[in-house]
């Protein structure tokens, strides 16, 4: 008898995106369905994908049941496909699961006909147990389903080390120049009233022996990046150190880049001393402060002590080897436009790689939901439910914090306008005030939003800073040569590098007077009468910027 197709349908956010959820989906099947004539296969598209084509990747196996991972970036596109799919063939069995739909399906454009079952929470046991429902397959006691009407929950897997790993070298190199997400743990200490992970129940851990195995084998295939999808790496300040204390033995092994999650008042010490001794760029960290408004955190119940928490990141800061991801949401309570400037000044002032602005979202499930109307909050009634407006904000203000955090984007996230932007600080009252006027400038010009040529991003800023009475020339020309390894300038940068004598040749004779000719990938670059020596065959692994060797200074008759 031919086995019962099962295709896991991921529609990714982009395309250097993975999903770890339909792998394990993939796994929990695989432990039980094959005895009853299952056979499941994983699809991988994104958002960026046509729908048709889409539709295509699932059904050109003629599948007989599909499952989807649904989360507020795919769901209108899952709701699309699966209505096409039963167009197609409606005996095709549609299981829907993910936190999208785990909490019910009124908020969405699902109709009872678009499927056949929806998986609620963990899907390890309950996806097989669905499958075995449909078709009337006696169910396994182990499984611990709960089935009512069209929906199935099953227990959760207490000892995580009970599923297997979802990675192997068969599957790994599908994910080349992807990101690799992994989970070492499930749930959250914490209860932000935000966050789906504040009603996962207890938090539960992979062993350390079977962490130190999984992170041996992304070592041993040289994954790029792997990302901890933990909510709170180190809620567990000894188990934090252990996996990075064997990271940090392993480092010499493989290129593989760690990104965790964590709560930067919970480093201690110990974890310092670990974390100080990675090599540069092996770690990255991303830091949740939302907020300087102890009212607000309140409120949402995420209480933390500002003075820790800033000093903990500092100190992170000091090795320079950790690159350092913040995080901002517009939109908490008690938090109005003024206020939201001030946290955003006092965390920039921390001057992490990355800060980035976030919109608060409604996400069905969460405790947000009880409180909504006590705010006045409003939010879109389509995916990704994001704030509107709240008592403290306006529709406007949250706007312009839009046309914030697009200019926010293109230069400090970048790492390619430090120094500019350092200059160009000096000449406004706070940060915060001038990213809003060079917001206001990009909308002048109508490229709000629009896709801007990154050499044209030089020649904007310099326009701005003149406009404002700055001459950052110098720094713009300094943070292109070690961003950019290119021999076309901006255009409006084009003077400064201009000597009496052909630059080319300047630039052979300065590096065979300093002992560099030989060197393949090691240039000079002028700025006026200064020369910038340059490792192009050498990134900062921190925040991907060109090795400068030194400056010199040399005259215009040289």
């Amino acid at each position: 008898m031919d086995k019962k197709k099962i295709i896991l349908a991921a529609i990714n956010s982009k395309f250097i995106h993975s999903s770890a959820a339909v792998r394990c989906v993939k796994v929990g099947a695989d432990r039980i369905l094959p005895w009853y004539e299952f056979e499941t296969h994983i699809f991988e598209g994104s958002i960026n994908d046509a729908i048709e084509r889409l539709v295509y990747g699932i059904m050109k196996s003629r599948p007989d049941i599909v499952g989807f991972s649904v989360y507020i970036w795919n769901v209108s596109f899952i709701e699309r496909i699966c209505k096409t799919i039963k167009s197609i063939d409606s005996n095709i069995k549609i299981i829907l699961g993910g936190p999208e739909v785990s909490y019910g399906i009124d908020h969405t454009n699902f109709s009872d006909d678009d499927y056949d079952m929806i998986v609620c929470g963990e899907g390890e046991n309950a996806f097989p147990a669905a499958v075995m429902k449909l078709y009337q397959k006696e169910i396994p006691d182990i499984l611990g389903a709960e089935f009512c009407g069209k929906t199935v929950k099953a227990k959760p897997v207490e000892n995580l080390d009970e599923i297997p790993f979802i990675y192997n070298s068969n599957n790994i190199h599908e994910l080349d120049n992807k990101i690799v997400y992994y989970e070492s743990s499930r749930g959250c200490p914490f209860s932000c009233a935000y966050c789906l992970s504040s009603v996962c129940g207890s938090t539960r851990f992979l062993s350390i022996e079977r962490v130190k195995q999984d992170l041996d084998f992304f070592i041993e295939n040289n994954v790029e990046q792997v990302k901890f999808v933990d909510r709170t790496f180190n809620c567990n300040p000894k188990r934090a150190c252990e996996i990075w204390s064997y990271i940090l033995s392993r480092c010499n092994d493989s290129k593989t880049n760690f990104h965790f999650e964590i709560g930067a008042d919970l480093v201690d010490e110990e974890q310092l001393e670990i974390l100080r001794k990675m090599p540069a760029g092996k770690v990255q960290l991303e830091i949740g402060i939302q907020s300087t408004n102890e009212e607000s955190l309140k409120e949402v119940c995420r209480v933390v002590p500002k003075r820790q928490l800033f000093r903990k990141i500092q100190l992170l800061k000091e090795s320079g080897n950790i690159n350092i991801h913040t995080d901002l949401i517009a939109g908490l309570p008690y938090e109005n436009y003024e206020r939201f400037k001030q946290s955003f000044n006092e965390v920039y002032a921390l001057h992490s790689n990355q800060l980035q602005l976030g919109f608060l979202k409604l996400l069905s499930g969460t405790p947000l939901n009880d409180i909504k109307e006590k705010h006045g909050y409003a939010f879109t009634t389509y995916p990704p439910y994001e704030v509107i407006k709240n008592n403290y904000i306006s529709y406007y203000e949250l706007q312009r914090l839009k046309e914030v955090e697009d200019v926010l984007e293109r230069y400090h996230n970048s790492s390619r306008f430090l120094s500019s932007l350092r200059a160009l600080e000096e000449f406004f009252d706070s940060p915060f005030e001038m990213y809003e006027k060079i917001a206001e400038f990009f909308k002048d010009k109508k490229l709000t939003f629009m896709p801007v040529a990154s050499k044209k991003l030089y020649d904007l800023l310099n326009e701005f800073a003149k406009q404002n009475g700055a001459d950052i020339s110098e720094n713009l020309l300094n943070d292109f040569y070690l961003s950019e390894n290119s021999e076309v300038l901006p255009e409006s940068l084009r003077p400064l590098a201009q000597l009496n004598k052909d630059p080319h040749a300047a630039a052979i004779g300065l590096l065979k007077d300093v002992g560099y000719s030989k060197e393949k990938k090691v240039f000079a670059k002028f700025i006026g009468n200064k020369a910038l020596i340059i490792d192009y065959g050498n990134r900062n692994p921190v925040n991907g910027r060109f090795k400068l060797i030194f400056r010199w200074t040399v005259a215009q008759d040289e």
